[in-house]
């Protein structure tokens, strides 16, 4: 299965959700490869790795089993990454450029389906390109999105998409709305939280509390589950992992 991480508002966590849903589904015994489609490479320095320009290469090259050279292991049984960085922005534009198929992720994606139960795939907050692409690709859709003022609007803009996708072709399904950075101790979040239930109604998760423990994860190259593995935060995705390991 291919589940694409996207939201075309920055700062919502896109990234800790995709390593952590990744890494909790590697704990559940699967075999997962986490592909990083986001030019800032923060998929691989979560995990303690460098970013490369794998990403590029897939975006760009041709499909063929030669895209498996651009497979890193993470140290974590079941775990592997395509690494991405500033590379990928200029892939980006041949995208765009050359007018490539809205497939074109996917037809990439697909030299690795056999080799992996799910392929997690993390996108950087932009509109068409690559993320449109990613998304058309995906089996399951999930959208994180942080309880402030504005995560109405960004969920609103990645489904101001998908009418065209399905009329494309895509059949894929959104797999839910994911809350994240979630205090509930403020009227802000529980306000905001509140309208999300209201506007996606059955499509929002259960949310992901702010914790000080994910940003010491990310400074560390570990994951929740290695750094804290009690922690509410590692509860919280282990929790996400198992939705998605049962979803459908």
């Amino acid at each position: 299965m291919i589940i694409t991480v996207a939201n075309q508002k920055g700062g919502v966590g896109k990234t800790t959700t995709a390593v952590h849903l990744g890494h909790g589904l590697a704990l559940h015994g699967h075999r997962v490869l986490v592909v990083d489609l986001d030019p800032q490479g923060h998929v691989a320095t979560a995990l303690g790795a460098n970013p490369e320009s794998g990403a590029f290469y897939l975006l760009i090259t041709p499909p063929s089993p030669m895209l498996k050279q651009w497979v890193r292991l993470t140290g974590r049984e079941g775990l592997d990454i395509i690494p991405g960085d500033a590379t990928t922005n200029t892939a980006q534009v041949v995208l765009n450029a050359e007018n490539r198929a809205l497939d074109a992720v996917a037809r990439a994606l697909a030299v690795f389906k056999h080799e992996y139960d799910y392929i997690v795939v993390d996108t950087a907050p932009s509109v068409g390109g690559i993320q449109e692409r990613a998304i058309f690709a995906a089996d399951a859709l999930l959208i994180p999105t942080a309880t402030d003022f504005l995560a109405v609007d960004g969920v609103a803009k990645v489904m101001e998409i998908l009418p065209r996708l399905h009329e494309n072709g895509w059949r894929g399904e959104i797999l839910g709305i994911l809350p994240t950075f979630y205090d509930e101790r403020t009227k802000e979040s529980q306000a905001n939280l509140a309208a999300l239930r209201e506007n996606f109604p059955r499509l929002v998760l259960t949310p992901i509390h702010r914790a000080t423990v994910l940003r010491e994860c990310a400074a560390e190259g570990l994951t929740v589950f290695e750094h804290a593995p009690r922690s509410r935060a590692a509860l919280e995705y282990q929790a996400l992992a198992t939705i998605v390991d049962t979803w459908r």
